[in-house]
């Protein structure tokens, strides 16, 4: 095929992420299997609280869909690296949508709820290696950030359609934990064929990388994390924001019942505004990423995540102080059943709570992705993983134990507040050594 004079041919490298065809398979995998994901994860919840009325329950559960981050998820960044990465992505995907149906005609008690937690999540590790060190094999290195911040736009557009359409739908609307399963089988279904449709992936040599570190494979990503002191704060970085939000989801249905007052699955409904806060930070931090210090881009993501978690902490006393001026006057007008003005704030300051997350997110990943070397990618982002799981794998239960004993406010204003102090004591790190690797740059 010839073009006409003057007109260039157009390589497929150079056409928008979404127009690639490996690029646009992989992100549908992840939206099609993130939707199941939620879903599962917030249903699995759902469940426990209604067959308990826990907060420790609650936590334990969180614990559960935790813990293979801990156990296998270095394992699973090992194998990722090591072995295809379409191959992971189609099988896992495949073995989850396998169990959802089991468990459809099983049906649902508490160990299988407990057992399907710990499937799905180990499952998922393996997926999310697969994922995670694929992008920089399909995606130029100058476009790492905007792939990324596809990535974060996907996880929210999935979390809405999981959390706000499809559990409501399933367990309050039909009351069919059985349909939600089923449903669900069928996007990990839909998810292994798109993994399918990705094509071959070229393997690059190993010496174009620099070569294989030397050591236990399960010490190589904490080694590389190690060496690299931009990439150490990156990680950190990570596993703090990480490490706050696995905390807080295993009290958040305490926090809905008894801060917002409102039943959990019409609660999730006045928090989802914070996927609009999560698309804005990631349009925004995915243009800045490589224009301004990512060191810049996380540090103003904490500055405005920690205050904002108290907020919302404290959101009910702040709206009853906000109302007593004229220009929130109206906050106390509003009384739609059980939701009134605290919901009302409360839709409002998760908005910029995702944002501030998204700052975070973008920017730590960006420099993992800039400075790891390809073939090690999977097991840095695993070991990432690993260390966020173990970072809170005491604590969430910790949260839930005491949220049942001293009420869910004390809990996670504390939250905000060590998540805060351990993002500055991060920031004071080594940052001669870190002025030195960007030099070296």
């Amino acid at each position: 095929m010839t073009t006409p004079a003057g007109v260039g041919t157009i390589r497929v490298e150079d056409l928008p992420l979404l127009q690639q065809r490996p690029f646009r398979s992989l992100t549908l995998v992840r939206l099609t299997a993130r939707i199941a994901s939620n879903a599962l994860n917030f249903a699995l919840i759902l469940l426990i609280v209604d067959a308990t009325g826990l907060a420790f329950m609650s936590s334990l559960m969180v614990l559960a869909l935790v813990v293979p981050s801990t156990v296998i998820g270095i394992t699973a960044g090992v194998i990722a690296d090591a072995f295809g990465k379409r191959p992971i992505i189609v099988l896992t995907n495949l073995l989850r949508g396998g169990f959802c149906f089991l468990i459809v005609m099983q049906g649902e008690s508490i160990p299988v709820l407990f057992s399907a937690a710990l499937i799905f999540a180990a499952a998922s590790q393996f997926t999310s290696a697969a994922e995670g060190a694929l992008v920089p094999a399909i995606v130029p290195k100058d476009r790492l950030a905007r792939a990324n911040a596809i990535n974060e736009a996907v996880q929210g557009i999935s979390q809405i359609l999981g959390f706000v359409i499809l559990v409501p739908i399933a367990l309050r609307l039909f009351d069919s934990p059985g349909a939600l399963f089923f449903i669900c089988g069928v996007l990990f279904v839909i998810s292994a064929w798109y993994g399918l449709r990705i094509g071959r992936v070229p393997r690059l040599e190993r010496p174009e990388l620099g070569g294989e570190p030397e050591g236990p494979w399960w010490a190589i990503g904490w080694r590389e994390i190690r060496r690299n002191p931009l990439v150490a704060r990156a990680t950190i970085e990570l596993t703090l924001i990480s490490t706050s939000l696995i905390i807080v989801a295993g009290i958040i249905p305490i926090y809905i019942q008894d801060t917002l007052r409102l039943p959990v699955e019409i609660g999730v409904l006045v928090l989802m505004p914070a996927a609009i806060g999560i698309i804005i930070g990631l349009r925004l931090a995915g243009f800045l990423a490589h224009r301004v210090r990512p060191a810049v881009l996380s540090t103003a993501g904490f500055v405005g995540f920690v205050p904002l978690l108290l907020l919302i902490t404290f959101v009910r006393p702040a709206s009853e102080f906000l109302a007593g001026y004229d220009l929130f006057s109206w906050l106390l007008s509003i009384n739609i059943g059980s939701f009134d003005g605290a919901g009302v704030l409360a839709m409002f300051v998760v908005v910029p709570l995702g944002f501030s997350y998204a700052l975070v997110a973008v920017a730590a990943r960006t420099v993992i992705n800039d400075q790891v070397a390809l073939h090690l990618q999977g097991r840095v982002l695993a070991t990432q993983g690993a260390l966020a799981a173990i970072a809170s794998s005491i604590p969430v239960l910790i949260a839930g134990a005491m949220t049942d004993l001293v009420g869910v406010t004390i809990v996670m204003a504390a939250v905000a507040l060590l998540i805060g102090a351990a993002a500055v004591a991060n920031l004071k790190g080594p940052r001669r050594h870190i002025a030195q690797a960007v030099g070296a740059r």
